[in-house]
């Protein structure tokens, strides 16, 4: 299994900070393709923040915490194709969401999301 450990952009804004929101939120998740090897992420990201991973095959994963310019009232997750197609969008609800983890199985084109994400890395039927 690969981990991303970089390979991140991060983006944010300055926004008046609420009582609510966490210092930072973890994400933690794996995006299976076909039949590629999983790709294991564990990152936090501070509040008000948005960081994109490119991976292998040119596709990218959204991460955004509450706050951010992309996700201003709740934490999201957004896989995107390397044509730059958005292929599943997740919205964690709550300014005060401070952990999610999920799972992105793609077989044949087909997205499925899983959270929380199971125990073992979902794969696709031979």
């Amino acid at each position: 299994m690969k981990v991303v450990a970089a390979g991140f952009l991060l983006t944010g804004v300055s926004l008046a900070t609420s009582a609510a929101a966490p210092e930072r939120v973890q994400f933690t998740g794996t995006v299976q393709q076909d039949g590629s090897a999983p790709v294991a992420l564990d990152l936090q990201l501070p509040s008000r923040q948005a960081a994109t991973l490119r991976l292998s095959d040119g596709s990218s994963l959204e991460l955004a915490t509450p706050g951010s310019a992309a996700s201003p009232d709740s934490a999201r997750v957004r896989l995107v194709s390397p044509s730059g197609e958005v292929m599943h969008t997740a919205t964690i609800p709550g300014a005060g969401v401070i952990s999610t983890s999920f799972a992105y199985l793609v077989c044949k084109g087909e997205v499925t999301y899983i959270s929380p994400a199971p125990a073992v890395s979902p794969a696709c039927d031979a």
